[in-house]
């Protein structure tokens, strides 16, 4: 019984910390007392528990105890090294995710080539995830006409009125401005943007009303590289 009570007390002081460490507080506490209060109090939950039983199972009690301070101590290592495990976490799925993008410590965000030979990013557009192709040479962001329905733009007041060359030829879209452009957790409010007719765009595309609002950008080894 013992056992279940240490380790309920573990796991959640531990969830308590993950889901809570940004606010620098729990209950009114700086948050690495609670770990050290969390972890101090189990061990003396578990020696309290010990001295009051039998002789006998002094040998035992004393391996458990060994197991808590290692879980203990695992505990707060975890803690403090949650900024660099979010970090390590982040670049893998980077690496493995078309569009993810891989942070640095310096604020930049960089985006690996893709097999077709582009650069994908995964955007966040008034909140909403969407998939976008990098393109320099387009002036504005573009949105497909599917994704800017997605995004919460409002399909009757578009008008198709702006003459704009395509891959597939001229054609008209409407002018919108986005509330907000978030790629790799670089955000920038009020982008002038596009829509394009239905069907007449199968990939949105990330231009340079976005890209000229950051720090800087470039193009390296198979690498995109945004500056915040």
């Amino acid at each position: 019984m013992l056992f279940y009570i240490l380790m309920g007390l573990i796991v959640t002081s531990a969830a308590i910390l993950m889901f809570n460490h940004d606010a620098g507080e729990v209950f009114g506490l700086p948050i690495e007392h609670v770990a050290s209060i969390t972890v101090l109090s189990s061990l003396l939950i578990y020696l309290a528990a010990g001295r009051f039983g039998s002789v006998g199972k002094i040998v035992q009690s004393l391996k458990q105890l060994a197991i808590w301070v290692l879980i203990g101590f695992g505990l707060i290592l975890a803690y403090s090294f949650k900024d660099d495990a979010k970090m390590l976490v982040s670049r893998v799925a980077g690496e493995l995710v078309p569009g993810m993008g891989i942070p640095s410590t310096a604020g930049s965000v960089t985006f690996p080539r893709t097999d077709n030979g582009h650069f994908m990013v995964l955007a966040k557009i008034n909140g909403s995830d969407v998939p976008m192709l990098v393109d320099t040479g387009a002036s504005s962001v573009v949105l497909s006409y599917e994704d800017a329905l997605a995004v919460g733009v409002d399909p009757d007041r578009l008008q198709f009125s702006t003459p704009v060359s395509t891959a597939n030829g001229r054609t008209k879209a409407a002018t919108i401005r986005l509330r907000s452009v978030d790629v790799g957790g670089i955000e920038r409010g009020r982008i002038p943007a596009m829509v394009s007719q239905p069907g007449a765009l199968s990939e949105s595309l990330l231009g340079m009303s976005y890209l000229e609002k950051l720090g800087g950008w470039s193009v390296s080894n198979d690498r995109l590289t945004l500056q915040p």
